[in-house]
């Protein structure tokens, strides 16, 4: 292989930012090696913490990181656009009017939201995958009580203040019980009693429990939670359609309600090839056990877009930040072994836990099937995904972000 050693990187999120640190840390100063990124976004989102910017706790800003100002030394290029095209054979991505050619290429594009081509389900609901989004249910929450307060028909203001979530996942989880605080009791402190008593929450799961990828206690604990907080959850319960006033359930029955919150589930992102490519009938690319496209040995991929295959058997990896992260740095040790013409290692995930807020002053976790809880784990949570963030300017802003909510309320100006 000639040198330098090209390497291109498609998609700025967990997977493609944490492969680029990992560079950073073995590559930079070399010169022998050049890296080049593509990303939609000038900047790394920490996904996690997005429904906190929806409810008022974080600052929108305090979650994003420049990438340029973070890892910006270690990059030749940084291209902020789409990746169109790869192009196996001449070994190009193309990415506007440029070509990047590439001995290593790989792919981390991440996720989309799944609306499973629910009638009115993408027109009439908001996502929760782009700070955007965030800060548009934020503003929806602020708009539809601002507007109720001012109808004196209960019935009506109860239908303009009533927010339904669609999934019962760790987001939808997360999300539901946050926002019972910012708009049962944030807003508790600016409007009557007569009308945040007409607010309801909505949590709808199609699954017969909540959370299915965690442990049992913390399923079954996280439902006491939220019915303690008044969030009505139904279970066993799908989509049918969505309207911009009501939402129609597999049972027959609606809900009255102009705020549609859909965390329901992903897909992944498409790549476009000059040929065919190995997908899943999921549209995930098929990666053998090292994290490669198998008939292109130079191209990695990682993260939610994936589906590992080895030795015939599927193997389906949770789709959360950790399991993304440690993908990355095996796809980055690999390349570096495969440069330095050694044997590769196969990617084996062991799970570090798992951990979940439930609002303020409390959470749930897991560790090797001991299951925890309450105010220190609320704390544990804090600070894993605290210490999660790249710079420490942001792990500051976060920080006092939190603590400034132990004692005032949550912020609720529109964006």
């Amino acid at each position: 292989m000639s040198l330098p050693v090209k390497i291109v990187i498609v998609g700025n999120g967990f997977g493609g930012i944490y492969a680029l640190k990992k560079m950073h840390k073995l590559f930079c100063g070399n010169s022998n090696v050049k890296i080049s990124l593509i990303g939609e976004k000038n900047y790394f989102l920490f996904t996690p913490l997005l429904h906190e910017v929806a409810t008022g706790s974080i600052n929108p800003e305090n979650i994003i990181e420049p990438i340029r100002k973070i890892l910006g030394c270690c990059l030749e290029k940084f291209y902020l656009g789409k990746a169109e095209n790869i192009n196996t054979t001449e070994r190009t991505v193309t990415v506007g009017n440029e070509k990047l050619h590439y001995d290593y290429l790989i792919l981390a594009p991440g996720a989309e939201t799944n609306f499973y081509n629910i009638s009115g389900a993408e027109e009439y609901s908001l996502p929760l995958k782009t700070l955007e989004d965030a800060i548009k249910i934020k503003n929806r929450c602020i708009l539809q009580i601002e507007n109720g307060s001012h109808i004196q028909d209960r019935l009506e203001r109860q239908k303009k203040l009533a927010f339904v979530v669609v999934g019962g996942g760790a987001t939808g989880v997360e999300l539901a019980a946050e926002l019972a605080e910012f708009v049962k009791e944030t807003f508790a402190r600016f409007y009557s009693k007569e009308v945040i008593d007409d607010i309801s929450i909505t949590l709808i799961q199609k699954d017969p429990e909540l959370l299915p990828q965690f442990h049992k206690k913390i399923r079954e604990k996280s439902l006491k939670v939220l019915h303690k907080k008044g969030i009505i959850v139904l279970l066993n319960e799908e989509v049918q359609k969505v309207s911009t006033k009501q939402i129609f359930l597999s049972n027959g029955k609606s809900i009255d309600t102009e705020t549609v919150v859909w965390v329901a589930g992903i897909k992944p992102a498409n790549m476009v090839f000059d040929r065919e490519i190995e997908k899943a009938s999921n549209g995930k690319l098929v990666i053998n056990e090292y994290l490669q496209l198998e008939n292109h040995k130079e191209i990695y991929a990682l993260g939610d877009a994936t589906l590992i295959r080895t030795k015939g058997e599927n193997i389906n990896l949770p789709a959360l930040a950790q399991v993304t992260t440690k993908q990355a740095n095996t796809v980055v040790q690999n390349i570096k072994r495969s440069m330095e013409e050694k044997s590769l290692k196969p990617f084996v995930y062991h799970s570090s836990g798992s951990l979940i807020s439930l609002g303020n002053w409390m959470a749930l976790g897991e560790v090797s099937n001991f299951v925890f809880g309450g105010r220190i784990t609320w704390w544990v949570w804090r600070t894993v995904y605290l210490f999660k963030l790249i710079s420490w300017e942001k792990k500051l802003q976060v920080a006092i972000d939190w603590t400034i909510n132990i004692f005032l309320p949550r912020d609720i100006s529109q964006f």
